[in-house]
């Protein structure tokens, strides 16, 4: 009786109040919405499933059905506000259910009881709760649905549902994507402002609710989105996380795996995140210290650089992973590095840049003769960038080598490179850097031990060849203050930098003239600093032998 004297438009916002209030006891289940309707409406309405119109003399069953609709749409909203960007399936499965039950009840011959201007306001109100929860994820079950009512024209339908169906497929591409909503006291009061079930006749209709208030959903709108890019090759990639929740009243700590790029959950619900899986270096952001570093990496497009493990190819070049399984074989075996064709370096890496090198510069043809050598060299220094993960290393390489390369063939001009030889051997041959090996021998080395040695024999073997030669005249030259050939000052140069010989002034403060044996000389040579090698290669002319030597 009491039910004739309420507007059922009443009904829904009482529900939506009430549940709002009792927020933690919204559940994502057809019972529990169920359980929002009376008994006496919940036995004597008409359900939603009815196909024949039932009879009943006692009873408006017009008021009860309207009744019944009403609050079943006030329970779907609430629920899409406590769920809202979720994306909880449980959640979906249940508006999406009764969205289905309000359009078959649309076109049966049951809809005359409720009213077929009812149940349209009904069915927006569970489409747009059904685009909260699943906003900003393009579901297509949802898209299918917007779509559908969006061509619905006459009858009913008026300004007012278009405008709704339309808000819902906003919702469901938030920010192209990006965006999600968030369930915080005030983003919950915009939603409510914005989603006001009572829809405008006409563009111009205010009267119940003022159309401008629609657009305070972009006060609950936060962006979400993360998006893994390579960093090698600045290129967005798809990378495993493992998105760990806190506990909560209604669940333990649970972790659940996401492929990226993916919206991720509101942040306050989340403990950490982790870059999971083989393919990719693991990546840790604890969320229990704060929470600014990640909203500052999702406010700048949500870009999450990520590093490809060696061995490993990305998931579009390689979804199955059969073709990492292979790399991961090849890297595993204790093989020379001569051996690895370049042909192989394909399944460690797919930088166009590492594919070309080994195409044009790591595959000799039959008629290469001698610049087999330079080639199987080319081969070694790419398997151990690529192997060590280090590829940026492969210039690096390149120069040293060519730089040894002139300086054998006495073409080097300028000392430059030299300098940068003579610094990365330096720093190799620190005490420092002996000790931070012995205490972690299993630490990557940003170039390959045996490589350095090599080049650096190959300089000391070149300048003693030239000192051997006639270079010891010239250097007698030099530190006597006379004059000198023209055609020897660059390997001149070369020997004084790489030895570390200092300036002929130097050397005379320090006495070294007049020194009858090498102990002698070696004792004056302390203060200058000077290293060994360098003493061992100018003992002879400071001993008064400025003869061709042979060490």
């Amino acid at each position: 009786y009491l039910l004739d004297f309420v507007k059922p438009e009443f009904l829904l916002l009482r529900t939506l109040a009430r549940c709002l209030i009792l927020w933690d006891d919204i559940m994502p289940s057809s019972k529990w919405i169920d359980s929002n309707v009376p008994q006496i409406v919940r036995e004597n309405s008409v359900s939603l499933h009815a196909t024949e119109m039932p009879l009943s003399e006692d009873l408006n069953l017009e008021t009860l059905a309207q009744a019944h609709v009403y609050i079943i749409a006030g329970s779907c909203l609430s629920l899409g506000f406590r769920f809202a960007g979720s994306e909880n399936l449980a959640a979906f499965n249940c508006l999406f259910a009764f969205a289905k039950d309000f359009m078959k009840c649309l076109s049966s011959a049951t809809a005359s009881i409720a009213g077929h201007y009812n149940l349209e306001t009904c069915l927006s109100v569970v489409l747009l709760s059904l685009a909260m929860v699943m906003a900003g994820s393009g579901n297509l079950k949802v898209l299918q649905l917007c779509r559908f009512l969006h061509k619905k024209i006459g009858g009913e339908m008026n300004y007012g549902f278009h405008m709704a169906h339309h808000m819902a497929l906003g919702f469901l591409f938030l920010g192209g994507g990006r965006y999600s909503l968030s369930t915080s006291n005030s983003s919950i009061a915009a939603l409510l402002c914005a989603l006001y079930p009572h829809f405008p006749v006409h563009s111009t209709d205010n009267r119940y609710h003022l159309q401008a208030l629609r657009h305070l959903y972009v006060l609950a709108a936060e962006p979400r989105l993360l998006v893994p890019v390579d960093v090698d090759t600045d290129t967005p990639c798809y990378a495993l996380l493992e998105v760990t929740y806190k506990g909560t009243q209604w669940y333990e700590q649970t972790s659940e795996e996401l492929m990226a790029p993916t919206l991720l959950p509101e942040l306050h619900l989340l403990k950490q995140i982790r870059v999971k899986g083989p393919r990719y270096w693991e990546l840790l952001i604890d969320l229990s210290k704060g929470v600014h570093h990640l909203k500052s990496i999702l406010s700048r497009d949500g870009v999450l650089y990520v590093k490809l493990r060696a061995g490993q190819l990305s998931y579009k070049e390689d979804p199955m992973g059969w073709r990492s399984l292979l790399a991961q074989t090849v890297t595993h075996r204790k093989t020379d590095a001569y051996a690895v064709k370049p042909e192989a370096i394909s399944a460690f890496t797919s930088d166009p840049a590492l594919l070309s090198f080994a195409d044009y510069f790591c595959k000799p043809a039959a008629t290469m003769g001698q610049k087999q050598e330079v080639f199987d060299l080319f081969s070694s220094i790419l398997y151990e960038c690529v192997t060590q993960e280090n590829p940026e290393m492969l210039p690096a390489y390149i120069a040293i080598d060519q730089a040894v390369r002139r300086l054998e063939k006495k073409e080097m001009s300028e000392t430059f490179d030299l300098w940068q030889i003579k610094l990365v051997l330096e720093f190799f041959n620190s005490r420092s850097h002996q000790e931070r090996i012995r205490k972690n021998p299993h630490a990557g080395l940003f170039m390959n031990s045996e490589f350095l040695p090599v080049m650096k024999c190959s300089i000391d073997n070149t300048l003693d060849q030239w000192l051997q030669a006639g270079g010891d005249i010239c250097l007698h030259s030099y530190l006597s203050g006379q004059l000198i050939d023209e055609s020897q000052l660059s390997m001149l140069a070369c020997f004084l930098i790489y030895h570390s010989v200092p300036i002929p002034g130097q050397l005379l403060a320090g006495g070294l003239e007049g020194s009858t044996s090498f102990s002698e000389l070696l004792l004056k040579f302390k203060p200058l600093k000077m290293p060994v090698r360098a003493l061992l290669r100018l003992a002879p002319l400071l001993l008064g032998n400025p003869q061709a030597m042979t060490l």
